[in-house]
């Protein structure tokens, strides 16, 4: 039904060249009185009915409208030359093309593209001979705005128009025709916005969180604002982020570093709501460094109503603002708002592309594709493309109802105008952590939302995506040119193309009606992807030139250095309603795009790097601790795909006392103040290319640290106590019957080993001190399998995670699989710093999927959760007790053990080295 975007367009393009090859024209000229290239002397046209009649669903007819019902339509134009227009957008935003960057101003995107003379003349005089009041048209010159009763419409359109009574109980009205036009007009028209009210637009992704404590936020040393302690306590409240938070996770601090804060960019946010502007000076007042100019542009009279009520009316747009300037702190924001109806979504949008000044634009509304309808959507790409020509990036939210974003479990859909070909659609993440950042898709499972996703019915795949390298996944096992009727071997547009935070657990502070909130959804991953760009754009990397429609530069970075433009998200899916789903996956999946910025290196990737090529990458040194007063010296370390080239360092977030060699990129100093601080490290080389890594670094107050082992029961040699795990897999060597033992003692954990899908648990939970300077959580794991690696690669898993106290999952430390089997225990130990002073819980989850037919068995034993300030512990390793000094050896104390051992790891397993 909705391929009609496109299909609308077709025939006229296959007439105009049937008509230019018939009479022997070389090229179609568009010149001024020669209309849309209909040839001289040809037949009178016959009228035309343009568009659709729209389908009332699960509605009650309540009979006719009445005659004296006044309406405001749009009648929307087409551009002069579709086609021409649609390949000049993609070669301005596509890089190697000889147009690429080379934008047109509103003003020539009107003298080349726009309507000619003629045809708006034509069109124009028609409608007001007709008796129609025709309104100013717009500065594009493709909407003419036109008003009068419901009696006139019918007459002059040829229609009727019905009343009904919706599902959700309101009163609307449609046309019972499609609109009628005469052949003199009816070439010129692309289709006719405003004679039903069957569907709004509505906001796209609003999610408010519920209050449950979380971890303390502190502040985040980005080198941009930073929040109040209103907004930090806020953050704690409902276990929300800061805009300094968000800023560290998608690695905004090197832009800060170099001076880019958003200066002299303008971002367009796209609303149909009324707010609260007090709000957005409270906002601004909490964070340091905001000075943003936030202007207010009225398209059709403004939004109606009031902020605040039932519905939280201006929370959308706050959110909007405050994310933008929050994250671009100097970019300037103009906030274009229009009444909620498709002449004003239209109108809105067209007053968007038409300001000069507008080079980043975000929206968080819309409506599921087959709601928004044909007309929406041929004319929403239209503007689309004009955005494109003038180099505007274009963000808009997948939506919150996963891949079923109509709403019901019949099938799968997206929302418009995210699907949109040029538009950037942006998908919803749950960030449980910053630190990484750690995320997976966002989905409630049907509760309170998931990140939208999935396959468009209206428009095909655009060439970004189908060229894309194979690397990427873009087209996949899910891809289909079904839902949009494209050619036989090719393929349907898939969405989304990029993710951020959006789950309403961990949401974005907003200040709203007059207090902290938080609030999450796709509306806020939007706003978020636009003050990135407005970042990206004032860089020096971009020069003065802004990305423009992003896509192609977003898929040409993924495609280039995948790993370093963007976080992965490779779990989770976008099942909303339980019956359809689209899972995470490496590189591209719809539920993520190509997932979340890595910001400095992305902006440096689709600015086209500046004037170098090279690529710089920052070795993490991974997370710090270390105590007040204690001296620190910590080398950092770079690599460059140039050869030859030196560095220059420079680092942001530092505790208190702490410095960066610029030369040798040596950290050392004494830290003078407790606290914890997101770091980031910048190395750039000789032709200006640099790199970057993040970390947290924690600095302890100055106090005794008592060295301990902080797990109980940690051999199991008391069998299930201390510990929470499934039945039967703390078992003893006899319980065994010996297939498996213990690595010391006769007690040990065994996960899965079923040989049938399965799923074992194991975990304690444990208070870590601060002030210690170790932390260390040791273990010895042996890993046997059946499984044969082609019909199992990595299909049975091991992974330790860590979680809070109300049970989300911080992070996860380690996964192993089936293909780590070897023989014998392992000793593994793993760094825990970054949870001092935490209570927290340790959770070893095996899993069996049985999709090789072979079994996977995970043994765990000889636990210990260490922490000092230096020294040695008393610790037992493979069977042998290892004292504070190393030459106290203790022999294994069962002789069945050395000799069950000896035959799995052979005469060595009685002796090891000492390990510290």
């Amino acid at each position: 039904m909705f391929a009609g975007s496109r299909r609308t367009r077709l025939p006229e393009r296959v007439n105009r060249l049937v008509l230019t090859v018939a009479t022997g024209v070389a090229g179609v000229v568009m010149a001024a009185g020669a209309g849309f290239g209909i040839p001289a002397g040809a037949a009178a046209l016959s009228p035309k009915r343009i568009g659709q009649v729209p389908h009332a669903a699960h509605a009650v007819a309540l009979g006719a409208l009445s005659a004296s019902t006044k309406l405001s339509v749009d009648v929307e134009l087409l551009p002069r030359d579709p086609a021409a227009l649609a390949s000049f957008a993609t070669a301005v935003s596509t890089p190697g093309n000889s147009l690429y960057e080379h934008y047109i101003t509103p003003s020539q995107f009107t003298s080349r593209f726009g309507p000619t003379a003629t045809a708006v003349t034509a069109v124009e005089q028609q409608l007001a001979a007709d008796g129609l009041t025709v309104g100013k048209i717009s500065a594009n010159r493709l909407t003419v705005p036109v008003s009068g009763t419901a009696a006139k419409f019918e007459k002059v359109f040829s229609t009727g128009f019905e009343r009904y009574r919706l599902a959700d109980r309101r009163i609307a009205y449609a046309n019972t025709k499609a609109p009628l036009f005469s052949g003199t007009t009816a070439r010129y028209v692309q289709d006719v916005i405003g004679l039903d009210n069957l569907t709004m637009p509505q906001r796209l992704g609003l999610e408010e969180s519920p209050s449950h404590p979380g971890t303390v936020s502190p502040h985040v040393a980005t080198g941009g604002p930073q929040p109040c302690s209103a907004a930090t306590s806020a953050a704690t409240e409902y276990s929300a982020y800061t805009a300094d938070e968000i800023a560290s996770a998608y690695d905004l601090s090197p832009l800060y570093g170099a001076g880019d804060e958003g200066a002299g960019v303008t971002v367009a946010l796209f609303e149909l709501e009324p707010n609260f502007s007090t709000d957005v000076t409270g906002y601004e007042s909490c964070y340091s460094g905001v000075t943003s100019t936030v202007t207010y542009t009225m398209e059709d009279g403004g939004a109606t109503g009031s902020p605040g009520g039932s519905d939280d009316n201006g929370l959308e747009t706050e959110l909007d603002i405050e994310n933008v300037i929050g994250l671009a702190p100097k970019a300037d924001v103009d906030v274009f708002q229009a009444p909620n109806s498709n002449t004003g979504l239209i109108d809105n949008y067209t007053g968007i592309v038409d300001d000069s000044a507008v080079k980043v634009v975000s929206s968080s509304w819309g409506e599921c594709e087959s709601e928004a309808g044909s007309s929406i959507i041929s004319e929403e790409e239209t503007l689309f493309e004009q955005g494109a020509s003038e180099g505007q990036s274009i963000y808009a939210a997948a939506g919150d109802s996963g891949s079923d974003d109509c709403e019901t479990s019949a099938s799968l859909a997206v929302d418009d105008p995210a699907s949109q070909p040029y538009v950037t659609g942006v998908g919803g993440t749950s960030m449980t952590s910053i630190t990484g950042p750690t995320q997976v898709v966002w989905n409630d499972g049907g509760s309170n939302g998931a990140g939208g996703g999935g396959i468009s019915i209206s428009h095909t795949m655009p060439s970004y995506q189908s060229g894309a390298p194979s690397s990427l996944n873009v087209i996949n096992s899910n891809s289909s040119g079904s839902p949009c009727r494209a050619a036989s071997g090719t393929y349907c547009r898939e969405v989304p193309d990029v993710s951020a935070s959006a789950d309403e657990n961990h949401g974005y502070v907003v200040y709203y009606d007059g207090s902290w909130t938080s609030v999450g959804g796709t509306s806020g991953a939007a706003p978020t992807w636009a003050g990135f760009t407005a970042l990206a754009d004032a860089s020096s990397y971009c020069e003065g030139t802004p990305i423009g429609f992003a896509n192609p530069v977003l898929y040409d970075a993924a495609a280039s250095n995948y790993s370093g433009n963007f976080d992965d998200i490779t779990s989770g899916n976008n099942d909303y309603n339980g019956t359809t789903l689209y899972p995470a996956g490496t590189a591209f999946d719809m539920a993520s795009g190509l997932g979340t910025p890595q910001g400095a290196p992305l902006a440096q990737a689709v600015c086209g790097g500046g004037t170098t090529t090279n690529t710089v990458t920052v070795t993490s040194p991974g997370n710090q601790t270390t105590t007040v007063g204690t001296a620190v010296s910590l080398p950092m370390s770079a690599s460059d795909s140039a050869s030859g080239q030196s560095f220059t360092w420079s680092a942001t977030g530092l505790p208190v006392g702490l410095s960066i060699n610029s030369s040798s990129g040596l950290i050392s100093g004494t830290p003078t103040t407790a606290g914890t601080s997101s770091v980031t490290v910048t190395a750039q080389d000789t032709t200006g290319a640099s790199g970057s890594a993040s970390f947290t670094w924690t600095v302890n107050t100055q106090h005794s640290c008592t060295a301990s082992q902080l797990l109980r029961n940690p051999g199991f040699e008391s069998g299930n106590i201390d510990w929470t795990a499934t039945p039967d897999v703390i078992l003893n060597n006899l319980e065994a019957d010996y297939y498996e033992v213990a690595e010391a003692g006769s007690w040990f954990a065994w996960l899965d080993g079923y040989g049938i899908p399965h799923t074992d648990t194991l975990a304690q939970t444990v208070t870590v001190p601060s002030g210690c300077t170790n932390y260390v959580l040791s273990y010895y794991q042996h890993i046997d399998t059946s499984e044969i690696a082609s019909r199992c690669n990595g299909c049975d898993t091991l992974k330790l995670q860590v979680l809070n106290s109300s049970g989300s999952v911080l992070a996860t430390l380690s996964t192993y699989t089936n293909l780590n089997a070897a023989r014998g225990y392992h000793l593994i130990s793993v760094n825990m710093g970054a949870y001092a002073g935490q209570k927290i819980t340790i959770k070893w989850t095996g899993i069996e999927t049985d999709k090789g037919r072979g079994t996977t068995d995970f043994l765990i034993d000889t636990t210990a959760f260490n922490v000092s300030n230096g020294g040695a512990l008393r610790q037992c390793l493979h069977f042998l007790c290892l004292d504070h000094d190393p030459l106290a050896w203790t022999p294994m104390q069962h002789p069945l053990q050395v000799h069950l051992f000896a035959a799995f790891l052979g005469p060595s397993a009685g002796f090891v080295r000492r390990v510290d």
